[in-house]
């Protein structure tokens, strides 16, 4: 999920490569000789390659040992991230995922697969890049809105015209799209509905944030527990027995960064298809975190395999003086003990039991999700690769399921 930690960082980093910075001055100085010469003497691999070293970063960047999606049909620009994978009873798998265009942009696209996940296609744009404004203290600010962290949900039990549902992080973020730009103060959890995900999706609806932005549900007055948070955010969905849950990161600051003591992931479900929603507790907090060496947990998606429910989410910030990745840094699957009483499966010292982990082999990652009916693919996992610019957004196949056999297992001959 194209978050606040990850986000922003990797777009510093790429407007800081050597690369982003000849392009920026050759849309500035498009009249100049100078450049002009510039981009006829150099060659592009070299320019590419003066950011990074290695014969290896080339055009696809560092080399990941996990397989990378490509969507066909699609063009990544500076790359996909978010995947929320989802399947219903006719074996179509449906791609949710967040299509970035730095700094500015981030949409919601939809892909879809009728191999398992083995490949992928374009379908359509959900959420379009769109200009808007909001009305601040000093008047009326203008910026661009921003669409992402889409999870994806296939509710079976509710009326067909309402089984697809799509929540996503809406908010604007303004000139000069730097981390301190993004107002989510004026943003909220976005809900859309569908027939089908291929189909024509309702408007968006305004589900979880302040009144004062119009937003049905203020999460804050559901429960006492809840009244300090300010920024709610990387929701993970899952429709269990007629009941949607929603994980949420939960943070008391409105930039959503900061006061990692106070941050926790949290559980919210609803028993008439999204029409109202309850407070069922906290799934993580800061205790959770420093216990495997990180400030936070971020960027959960919840689901389920034979019969079993899992909570996915991705450790960030890690602590220690040499550690060199402090963004997201891989994926943690959880099983739940009790998902109706937000009941994880712990040890004896109340640690998490991780079940399975997954690493980044590339700058960073994390912020997974899973269909167990992604058979080919298995968990889908996000990893930045900045010496891939200007594609450094980008989704892998690990091929790897929770309980079952893995993808790669059921390829082998008897």
């Amino acid at each position: 999920m194209v978050n606040g930690i990850h986000f922003e960082s990797s777009v510093k980093d790429y407007r800081d490569s050597l690369f982003y910075k000849i392009r920026t001055a050759i849309k500035c100085c498009r009249r100049s000789l100078a450049v002009k010469l510039l981009v006829l003497l150099v060659p592009p691999a070299l320019v590419i390659g003066c950011c990074c070293t290695g014969p290896a970063w080339a055009k696809e960047g560092a080399r990941s040992q996990l397989e990378r999606i490509t969507i066909v049909g699609d063009k990544p620009n500076n790359g996909f991230f978010d995947p929320s994978v989802e399947y219903g009873k006719d074996g179509i798998g449906w791609l949710a995922y967040s299509m970035v265009t730095a700094p500015k942009y981030v949409e919601t696209h939809l892909a879809k697969s009728t191999d398992k996940g083995k490949t992928w296609s374009f379908v359509k744009v959900i959420n379009q890049r769109s200009k808007g404004s909001v009305n601040v203290k000093k008047g009326v600010q203008e910026g661009v809105w921003r669409h992402e962290t889409p999870t994806l949900l296939y509710d079976p039990k509710d009326i067909p015209a309402r089984r697809w549902k799509l929540f996503v992080h809406c908010y604007l973020t303004i000139p000069p799209y730097e981390t301190e730009d993004r107002l989510f103060e004026k943003g909220w959890i976005e809900y859309k509905y569908a027939a089908t995900p291929d189909g024509r999706w309702s408007e968006g609806i305004r589900l979880f944030g302040k009144k004062e932005n119009k937003c049905k549900v203020d999460l804050t007055t559901l429960h006492a527990d809840l009244k300090n948070f300010r920024h709610f955010s990387e929701p993970g969905s899952i429709a269990i027995d007629g009941t949607i849950y929603i994980s949420m990161d939960a943070s008391v600051t409105t930039s959503g960064l900061g006061k990692w003591e106070q941050r926790k992931i949290v559980l919210f479900s609803s028993k008439d298809h999204g029409t109202t929603w309850n407070y069922v507790g906290a799934l993580t907090d800061y205790n959770d975190a420093s216990a495997f060496g990180y400030v936070t947990m971020t960027g959960s998606s919840l689901v389920k395999e034979s019969g079993r429910i899992f909570l996915m989410l991705s450790p960030s910030g890690a602590k220690g003086l040499f550690k060199k990745n402090r963004a997201h840094d891989g994926t943690l699957v959880v099983e739940f003990h009790d998902i109706r009483h937000a009941k994880l499966k712990r040890d004896a010292k109340e640690k998490l039991a991780v079940l399975k982990t997954f690493k980044p082999d590339l700058n960073s990652g994390g912020l997974s999700d899973y269909d167990e009916q992604n058979t080919a693919g298995g968990i889908l996992f996000s990893q930045i690769n900045m010496p891939a610019i200007p594609e450094i957004f980008q989704i892998f196949s690990t091929k790897k399921r929770i309980v079952q056999q893995d993808a790669a297992a059921d390829a082998e001959p008897n």
